[in-house]
């Protein structure tokens, strides 16, 4: 990939990275809010799971999908500083433009990443 490629890249992810961040601290506050054990106004005492509406667990699945992307595109960041960015991480093949377009902080090439996603089930 050509060094311009992956500068164009690299503001792609810092761009994300900021997106994504501001979401993880937007769930963190509503996770804060919906748990917010100084509005009961009950004398008895409170556990945090008693408190814990649906709501918050929702909330919790989402802030480790978003902590999930935000540490692949951390990591994509590196392989741009350290020149392998576009590279399959698992088989060294270049990764399609295509995959790397619809999804800029990919680290395997679309047949190996079928095949981590097949092996998994």
């Amino acid at each position: 990939m050509s060094p311009a490629k992956q500068k164009q890249y690299r503001t792609l992810l810092l761009e994300l990275r900021e997106r994504v961040g501001g979401e993880v601290n937007y769930v963190v506050e509503s996770i804060h809010q919906d748990v917010d054990i100084n509005a009961n106004t009950s004398s008895a005492p409170v556990h945090l799971a008693d408190v814990a509406a649906a709501s918050v667990d929702a909330d919790v699945q989402v802030l480790n999908m978003e902590r999930g992307i935000l540490d692949q595109i951390n990591a994509a960041l590196e392989r741009v500083a350290n020149g392998t960015f576009g590279r399959c991480t698992s088989c060294g093949a270049e990764i399609s433009e295509l995959r790397l377009k619809a999804l800029p902080y990919a680290s395997q090439c679309a047949a190996c990443a079928r095949v981590e996603t097949d092996s998994s089930r």
